[in-house]
């Protein structure tokens, strides 16, 4: 997608998501000495490990999390702020929640897996997570938003594979919360969503995107 809006200075959406459980991290934890062994643990604990291209730190994927993506290419001379940026998906997020009478803001949460001051959180506990990626005046935006997915074990997946590369990061499984949580009598609640941000994505000018 980011290939696609690079060479074509289109703006693209993308809602998805993963079919099986699995790690997430960006590539520098891939150079860390304890690295192999720790992937290969995390594997056999049902866990499998990918790097990625944007920063922050481990996040769990597969099924109850949902994906949105979104590339825009700035306008030449336009400086690459990480506000106005990030912005551009914190905003039709936050208009898709608004719908389902959820009211969310941006800020970090303590204990949260890969915090940062782009979470989306609810009553202080993160619900969506945030990253970026630049090449040249091209941004991809990506935020992972909990559907249903089960918070302990994911945290917990994402705690033990820390603490194997050695890290001394605490994370805190009550510091999250989910969609299910929140809408708890919506019994397609992943459709309803998915619906939410397309139209909000598509208010916002992006195309669907289809490799």
């Amino acid at each position: 997608m980011l290939d696609g809006a690079v060479a074509s200075a289109s703006s693209f959406a993308l809602i998805w998501q993963a079919d099986t459980p699995g790690l997430v991290l960006p590539d520098r934890f891939t150079r860390e000495p304890l690295f192999a062994s720790a992937a290969l643990f995390s594997a056999q604990r049902g866990w499998p490990v990918v790097g990625r291209k944007t920063g922050g730190g481990i996040t769990p994927q597969g099924p109850g999390v949902l994906n949105l993506a979104l590339c825009f290419t700035g306008r030449p001379g336009q400086s690459r702020a990480i506000l106005p940026s990030y912005a551009k998906i914190v905003d039709p997020l936050r208009d898709a929640f608004a719908h389902l009478g959820i009211k969310a803001e941006a800020t970090p949460v303590e204990g949260s897996f890969c915090d940062g001051d782009y979470n989306l959180a609810v009553s202080g506990r993160k619900l969506v997570g945030t990253a970026q990626r630049w090449r040249g005046r091209t941004c991809l935006i990506h935020a992972l938003i909990l559907t249903d997915i089960d918070i302990h074990p994911a945290v917990e997946a994402v705690a033990t594979f820390s603490r194997d590369l050695g890290h001394d990061t605490v994370f805190d499984p009550s510091a999250h919360c989910r969609l299910a949580d929140l809408v708890p009598d919506d019994p397609d609640l992943t459709g309803t969503i998915v619906t939410a941000l397309d139209q909000a994505a598509t208010q916002a000018g992006y195309a669907p995107f289809g490799p």
